[in-house]
């Protein structure tokens, strides 16, 4: 296997995480921050589709127009991004689930279409142009690394979220 195809494998193994966690908590719960946390579903989910958009299309092949025209990023990135963020929750109302989920589906679909047609020579390149210094990363190779780990860091605090909000941690579902 080539490292490209394994790092895509990771992309979407973290990502059927997150959705098992998806699926295990109701959408009308996704907008509450239970005590003791900072933050909410909405927000975490949110976080993911943009940190996926910037460390596995952006900063790989440059800014995708399939998603700026599916999204508001700049809008998003004042939303979601977490780099320093004091807020890291989502008001009911500002997106409904169903249009997140979706947004959150097509932004994985087109970064693991836009994987399959490259190969391991870039990954030993510079980022694409980015307006500033990538927090982790100076290869294409670094940063595709990161992005299955950063979410499989925020599917912890997803799961810290549940468990909070009185749904129990189940790790493997009877056959």
């Amino acid at each position: 296997m080539n490292r490209i195809n394994f790092l895509r494998e990771q992309i979407i193994e973290s990502r059927n995480f997150v959705n098992r966690l998806i699926s295990e908590i109701p959408k009308d719960l996704w907008y509450e921050i239970p005590e003791n946390t900072d933050s909410n579903f909405a927000w975490q989910i949110g976080h993911l589709m943009i940190s996926q958009n910037f460390h596995a299309i952006t900063c790989i092949t440059g800014r995708s127009e399939k998603v700026s025209n599916l999204i508001p990023l700049a809008d998003y990135v004042k939303i979601f991004n977490g780099m320093g963020a004091l807020n890291r929750s989502v008001e009911k109302g500002i997106l409904p689930t169903t249009k997140l989920i979706e947004q959150f589906n097509t932004v994985h679909e087109i970064c693991i279409d836009s994987l399959l047609k490259l190969d391991d020579e870039i990954l030993f390149h510079a980022l694409e142009p980015i307006p500033f210094k990538h927090p982790v990363a100076n290869t294409k190779y670094e940063a595709l690394s990161w992005c299955f780990k950063h979410e499989m860091w925020h599917s912890a605090e997803m799961e810290a979220i549940k468990l909070a909000l009185g749904y129990p941690i189940v790790w493997m579902k009877d056959k």
